[in-house]
């Protein structure tokens, strides 16, 4: 008869060979998504620094023609 440790941990069961395969491919995992977090801040970090510098660009061009309109 089964011991009831047994009955709850049925990785008591499992080859480390598969053990250690499966925390591989775990680790391998989290390094792709955390690869592709990384990609991710950077394209919205490169979207923010465009709007940035569209509105700041606005804002230059603003400033000089209200300057230029105060010289005449």
């Amino acid at each position: 008869m089964e011991s009831e440790f047994e009955k709850k941990h049925g990785i008591m069961d499992t080859p480390l060979p598969v053990i250690l395969d499966e925390i591989e491919t775990a680790a391998a995992d989290a390094r792709k998504a955390a690869e592709e977090a990384r990609l991710a801040g950077e394209k919205a970090a490169e979207d923010v620094m465009k709007r940035l510098r569209k509105l700041f660009m606005k804002m230059a061009k603003d400033i000089t023609e209200e300057l230029g309109d105060t010289k005449k």
